[in-house]
């Protein structure tokens, strides 16, 4: 049986795994500006690791396509410090 298909627009959540470290955050916020727009802090949350090291974002975004968000978890992973996208 096929998963069933997104119907777009819709809310998609988007979760990066972090290495937290100088200018990682504020890159991975400038990807997902670029593709997504400015989005409000509601539809944005953190949660780092025990220890601090780690740390991992969900972002809620209002997705227009499989395209964008292809284009998005592609220009995620090419940012140094970004573990995993899911």
């Amino acid at each position: 049986m096929d998963a069933p298909k997104l119907q777009f627009p819709c809310d998609y959540p988007i979760k990066v795994m972090i290495r937290v470290g100088p200018g990682v955050r504020p890159e991975v916020d400038a990807v997902m500006n670029r593709h997504a727009g400015p989005l409000p802090l509601d539809r944005i949350s953190e949660r780092p690791s025990r220890e601090g090291h780690f740390a991992g974002i969900t972002y809620t975004i209002t997705a227009r396509d499989e395209a964008q968000i292809a284009a998005i978890f592609a220009d995620l992973k090419s940012v140094p410090g970004v573990l995993m996208v899911l």
